[in-house]
């Protein structure tokens, strides 16, 4: 009895057994390459003994003895593919078919998982497997019936009757309850049926593809016959065209032919003054066959009476012969002199009168240059997969990225403004400017979806600052709200002028993210700005920034801009590359942010807290440089490129700060930082000087450790935006202000105060002094709670745990500052930890502690103080030291 209740004791204390160690990463890349060569080679097999199938070989169904087997996969070949045959027919191609598929499956797994070490393919969901496979059974049900029914005259090579055993007894009955049409009717469903499920394709995708194409080919073939008429009808009026100038020439000529009288003329050439322009014989032709039969009869009488006077010195010199040529042809004799010399020909001008023609040359303004308007932004290729509907909508997609569907579609093309609309304000510019003396030349317009862009080249000796001052002149004669004007264009000598249009476009967030230009951006922190004036998309790099400062009054489309910038940045980057402190005073902007996995910590709202986040973004930063420091890189970007490496190679770098030295723990991949202040003005009221010294050294330092800051603020005046944030933030996006001093705050420049709101900003990239107009793109909050609500769906966020209870700021200590911690003392979880750090480096120092246990300030502090008190440390003597009171032996 006590023998048994031992053993039922050691059986209930028994412990359980060592998890099993998992395999090498090698070892299981070895293993499922290996499987993949099986599988291909087994493939490879199939394909052979099946081509290479011949009925004198000795098989499955029949036996013959033959001393050579014709098949290439020997005596096993010859008899499994006689197997295959028998049983399915020529369908029994549908299994190789299968094998290529696992082959190919099998190739793109190894290669996202091995080779770019991508993030491994999310299993096959359970449905899907189970819906392809019957899939697979229907279409292969309905192949060997098919054959059965359909193949049986073909003069084929079987062991046994087209479609095999199966396909016999599949087709039979079949025919035998549904008759030979009805039969081949439901074999084809299933065959259809199975093929969709199978492979994944979409009939009715098929059949738009189809009339897509067979649409396109109609219409490429009218076209072509469209053109070929054209082409006909054009050489049939250039063919009546020509046979009218050379009547029409005809009948001049023998119109105003010489009389025969004239004959005495040649006495009189050396007559005329040699300055006397005369025109050649040739002349009055070469004018017919320019202007044609109207011009010439309406020019006849205009030249007549130039001509006229042109005689009567000639009438002078010879008045007896000269009147008798007058007498009898009139006013037709002078304008048949004799032939000029070839150089004088091009003098001549055509029968109009030469000062009326240079007269209207002149007046008549010459044409702008109209650029044409973006209509369609070129779209990406992850924006054109997501427009294909999918066979199965439940399935898990490829990306954990947000798709573009949560965002509202773009409107339709908007009419925009018309050729006659730009060349009228074009010459309605130009007499403005003259009505004010200031002369210029309307040379180009670029219309856009918000504005048109007229580019103005002034006359010589007119200043540039003359146009700028008449800004608002112009305006009110013109009868817009606003006119900015642009004084300097790179590459060109021109200046211009925006103007608003009658109809304002909207451009969507959609629009920009689903761009070329921005989903071939390889940048984890592209921002979708808006589209420029011409309307093209414009993304910018933040890392190339490295900060952003933002202002603008309200109503300006600031916050709207800020949700844009937000949303950009989660549609390109996951948890793992960008995370993301939101900074919100208004308590309404950006909380609905809340519990995105972007998120290092809770929306702030709390402006102390704010400053505490901005302490622990400093510190961070120093962490960062140290690892940097002594991984010998530069930036971020080489230290996750040092750490891939080591992660490829099957190691691991150790921290070289761990509080445990003899285990550290390995280095990993560390995220770039983004923090976000919705309102700049409110935190320095409250704060005060202490967050603008964090926000200059984050500015001066972070951005080879990965951490960007965006400034936002709707009063950009000195006391928020100062010269030491100024200095340090070159990128500047200014929305519309109320006032020029607020535009040169901003921008150091006029021209924010002329801008339309709603969105409508000026964009200074790094290292440039000339801002870009651009229209900034829209965004509801019901996208902005779309996107939030599927992100919120993919995984919880990972708070950092300190990052709101940091150091005491100069403005904001006390005891306030002193109860943002957890918890302090020996009750303090980490109060042991802090002990063996403070022993084993023989230091008591709260910035070590903070350091090593990555926590705040207070918390830190708090703890040296409980050493303080347990009398492990001694009190901070004058020189800000404490000596460990503990010996080293007694600590070991």
């Amino acid at each position: 009895m006590s023998k048994n209740s031992q053993s039922t004791t050691s059986t209930y204390t028994r412990k359980p057994a060592p998890p099993r160690q998992p395999m090498p990463n090698r070892l299981v890349r070895l293993l499922s390459e290996a499987r993949w060569l099986a599988t291909a080679v087994a493939l490879l097999y199939f394909v052979l003994i099946l081509l290479s199938y011949n009925k004198a070989d000795p098989g499955w169904s029949h036996e013959n003895a033959v001393a050579h087997v014709a098949n290439l996969g020997g005596r096993a070949g010859a008899w499994l593919a006689d197997l295959l045959l028998f049983i399915f027919g020529f369908s029994a191609w549908w299994l190789c078919v299968c094998f290529g598929r696992a082959v190919w499956k099998g190739y793109r797994r190894l290669h996202n998982r091995f080779v770019i070490q991508g993030a491994e393919p999310e299993p096959e969901h359970q449905g899907e497997a189970v819906i392809r496979w019957v899939g697979f059974a229907l279409m292969f049900a309905g192949s060997v019936g098919l054959e059965y029914l359909r193949m049986w005259s073909l003069k084929v090579e079987l062991p046994r009757k087209p479609g095999g055993v199966l396909g016999q007894l599949i087709g039979h009955a079949a025919d035998g309850a549904f008759g030979f049409t009805g039969a081949t009717l439901l074999l084809l469903l299933l065959f259809g049926l199975g093929f969709s499920w199978y492979f994944q394709v979409s009939w009715l995708a098929v059949a738009e593809r189809i009339g897509e194409s067979v649409e396109a080919s109609f219409d490429w073939f009218r076209l072509r016959i469209e053109d070929r008429e054209d082409r006909r009808h054009g050489e049939a009026a250039a063919s009546r065209r020509d046979e009218v100038v050379v009547n029409e020439r005809a009948k001049y000529v023998e119109k105003h032919a010489p009389a025969p009288k004239a004959a005495p003329q040649p006495q009189l050439q050396p007559q005329p003054d040699a300055d006397d322009p005369a025109p050649a014989p040739g002349f009055l032709a070469k004018v017919m066959s320019k202007v044609g039969k109207g011009k010439a009869d309406k020019a006849e009488p205009q030249a007549d009476t130039r001509l006229e006077p042109r005689a009567e010195p000639v009438l002078d010199g010879q008045p007896g012969a000269q009147l008798e040529d007058v007498d009898e042809d009139g006013v037709v004799t002078p304008r048949m002199p004799a032939p000029a010399p070839a150089p004088r020909e091009p003098a001549f001008a055509p029968p109009p009168s030469p000062a009326s023609s240079a007269s209207a040359a002149a007046s008549a303004p010459a044409p702008i240059k109209i650029e044409p308007q973006v209509v369609s932004v070129p779209r990406s290729e992850r924006a054109e997969k997501e427009r294909q509907n999918k066979l199965f909508d439940g399935m898990p997609g490829d990306s954990l990225l947000p798709p573009l569907g949560l965002l509202d579609d773009a409107p339709p093309a908007q009419e925009s403004v018309a050729i006659e609309t730009l060349e009228f304000t074009s010459r309605l510019i130009e007499k403005k400017l003259s009505d004010f003396g200031v002369e210029a030349k309307v040379v180009a317009a670029y219309p856009g979806p918000v504005v048109t862009r007229y580019e103005i080249e002034p006359a010589t000796g007119v200043k540039g600052s003359q146009i700028v001052n008449l800004a608002r002149d112009l305006a009110r004669s013109l009868s817009l709200t606003s006119i900015r004007v642009v004084e300097t264009i790179p590459g060109k000598n021109y200046m211009a002028l925006e103007l608003p249009n009658p109809k304002r476009q909207i451009v969507r967030l959609t629009e920009i993210v689903g761009s070329k230009v921005y989903g071939d951006s390889p940048s984890s922190l592209t921002v979708a700005l808006g589209k420029d004036i011409a309307g093209k998309p414009v993304v910018a790099d933040l890392a190339k920034m490295p900060h952003l400062l933002v202002a603008g009054t309200t109503g300006s489309g600031k916050s709207v801009g800020i949700n844009a910038t937000i949303l950009s940045l989660l549609y390109k980057s996951d948890p793992d590359d960008v995370r993301l402190i939101l900074i919100d005073p208004k308590m309404l902007e950006m909380s609905v942010y809340e519990g995105i996995p972007h998120l290092l910590a809770p929306v702030v709202t709390d402006m102390r807290q704010a400053g505490h986040a901005l302490n622990w973004a400093v510190n961070e930063m120093e962490r960062r440089y140290k690892l940097m420091s002594k991984l010998g890189v530069r930036n971020l970007a080489g230290y996750n490129a040092k750490i891939l490496e080591a992660a490829k190679r099957e190691e691991h770098i150790p921290n070289p700060f761990s509080i445990v030295p003899d285990n550290p723990e390995p280095l990993e991949k560390l995220p770039t930082i983004v923090i976000i202040i919705d309102e700049l003005a409110d935190l320095m009221m409250v704060v005060g000087k202490k967050v603008e010294e964090l926000i200059a050294r984050i500015a001066q330092k972070a951005r080879a450790a990965g951490i960007h800051l965006i400034l936002a603020t709707q009063r950009p005046s000195v006391d928020v935006i100062t010269g030491l944030i100024k200095a340090n933030i070159p990128t500047r996006i200014a929305f519309q202000v109320s006032s020029k001093i607020d535009s040169r705050t901003i921008l150091d420049q006029m021209g924010a105060e002329t801008l339309l709101g709603m969105g409508d900003m000026l964009y200074m990239p790094p290292g440039t002094g000339l801002p870009v107009r651009v229209h900034g793109a829209f965004v509801s909050d019901d996208e902005v709670h779309r996107v939030v609500k599927h992100l919120q769906s993919t995984g919880e966020p990972n708070y950092i745990e300190g990052i709101l209870e940091g150091g005491v700021l100069e403005e904001g200590g006390g005891a306030e500052g002193a109860a943002a911690g957890e918890g302090g003392g020996e009750s303090d979880a980490l109060y042991d930890q802090a002990v063996q750090v403070v022993l084993k480096n023989r230091k008591a120092s709260i910035s070590l502690v903070q350091r090593h246990l990555r926590i705040g300030y207070n918390r830190a502090a708090r703890l040296i103080e409980q050493m303080e008190q347990s009398g492990l440390v001694s009190p901070m003597q004058s020189n800000g030291n404490r000596d460990i009171l503990v010996p080293a032996t007694s600590a070991e």
